[in-house]
Order: C-alpha cells, then structure tokens, then sequence
C-alpha cells in the first residue's frame, strides 16, 4: 500500500490568480497524482477575507471537482471556505493567497487575515499547507514585507513554502506580476513541481 493511501483523504488547493494560471493548473494536475481526492477552487483578485464573504472575482477563476469536472470564466462567485471545509472534510489543505496584500498598507490586518484561514484549517484537524508570493518585477519592493507578514501569519500552524527560492521574473516585458509572458508559463510550472515535491514530503 502507497504510503499516501494511509494519511490522505480529500485536498483542498485554492488560490488567487496565479493559481487560476498556469501555476496553479500545473500544481491540481500534480496534486491529482496522488491518491486522494481533490478539489481546487481559485479566484483572481482575492485575499482571505474574500473567502469568508459574499465576493465576486471580475477577472477569472478555476474550479475542478473531485471528478474533474472544470468550470472556468472571467466574472464569478468567489468560493466560501466554510463551505468548501464542510462540504469535503479535507485531510490537507493547499493555500497560495499571499500576492494580493502587496498594496495593503495595515500589516496588522494582513497577519489577522491570513491567520483567520489558517486557524479555521487547523481547527478541523486538517494540515495546512501554505504557499508564499512569487517574484515579481513590479511588486518588488513588497516582497520581504509580504514574504515576513506571511510567515508571521502562518508559520506555526502551517507548512510554509517560499515561492521567492524557485521562481524568477525578466528585467522587462508581461504585466510585472503574472506569468504570462514569453517563458513564464515553464517558471510557473516549475514553481507549481517544487511546491509539489515540498508538499509531497510533508506527508
């Protein structure tokens, strides 16, 4: 018997726009070689505390189900997490929401706001999983105050993966953020595969 057939049960991956990308594609299909059931729920634009409230994404989202049945679009709900804890009990759950606090100026409701999910997950004795911002070109000098609040906020009741390690962004060109450009769609994929073997080792 595979050693993921003793410890996991249904996963719950979400995320933000990256994750509605080719990162967050790359990393589903390799969660769903694992032997467990997956769910993976992602919207453009969110933060924690859209999750928790009635919010709507205007500039995309991925859903698949267990079964693989995907719905994608540009303007949609944005998932409650509440539901999605009740509705699939997950044994992990897998969090890449971090890139949308860069222009939140109040520290303290960043460490709050992501503290709440990985509370909540914990809570229901799930294990947490948590994934940190890319590098970016045109968020750049967020990223140590994003990368610490992050830690601060999740740390200790999470795994924390530091996306800063495996990812890289060209100098010009795309949108500064996304992984849109000429070659960014293998920086992606490779952030999502090494995320994965951190994820795959924390079993």
């Amino acid at each position: 018997m595979m050693i993921t057939e003793l410890v996991l049960g249904s996963l719950l991956f979400i995320g933000d726009s990256h994750s509605v990308g080719p990162f967050g594609q790359k990393l589903d299909a390799e969660l769903r070689t694992l032997d467990a059931k997956v769910t993976t729920a992602t919207s453009c634009g969110t933060i924690v505390a859209n999750w928790y409230q009635t919010a709507n994404t205007t500039c995309g989202y991925l859903e698949r189900d267990v079964d693989g049945t995907t719905r994608r679009g540009t303007t949609g709900p944005v998932p409650r997490f509440t539901t999605l804890l009740a509705q699939h009990r997950p044994s992990h759950v897998i969090v890449a929401l971090a890139t949308n606090y860069a222009n939140y100026p109040d520290e303290n409701f960043i460490v709050r706001d992501m503290r709440k999910m990985a509370s909540d997950i914990v809570a229901t004795g799930a294990k947490c999983f948590w994934i940190g911002m890319p590098t970016s070109r045109k968020l750049a000098t967020k990223h140590e105050k994003i990368d610490r609040l992050t830690r601060q906020a999740v740390s200790d009741l999470c795994t924390y993966f530091d996306s800063f390690a495996v990812t890289t962004y060209p100098a010009t060109g795309s949108d500064g953020i996304h992984f849109y450009f000429q070659g960014g769609k293998e920086v992606a994929e490779n952030w999502a595969k090494e995320a994965f073997s951190a994820f795959e080792k924390e079993l």
